[in-house]
């Protein structure tokens, strides 16, 4: 996933889409969406695009919303707010 505070939205690509069976339907419906671990999990509108070389682009709706701190050196992230607020 590529993270850009240039994009308002959340993007998932059309290959992701389709290699991992995922439904899609109309847009006022919301999805939950896990980090690799597991250990936070959050509830996003996904707009469905032809991203090229990634699944998915999270934008500040969702960096906003969680407020991860963000290591870039490290390329790590964490959320020091879950479990108490999610």
């Amino acid at each position: 996933a590529l993270v850009n505070s240039g994009a308002y939205s959340m993007y998932i690509s059309k290959r992701f889409v389709k290699n991992n069976r995922i439904a899609t339907s109309k847009l006022n419906t919301t999805y939950k969406v896990y980090n690799d671990d597991g250990d936070h999990g959050s509830t996003h509108c996904l707009l469905v695009t032809d991203i090229q070389k990634l699944d998915m682009i999270i934008g500040m709706s969702y960096l906003c919303q969680n407020n991860p701190e963000i290591n870039w050196q490290a390329r790590e992230w964490k959320y020091s707010q879950c479990p108490s607020t999610c």
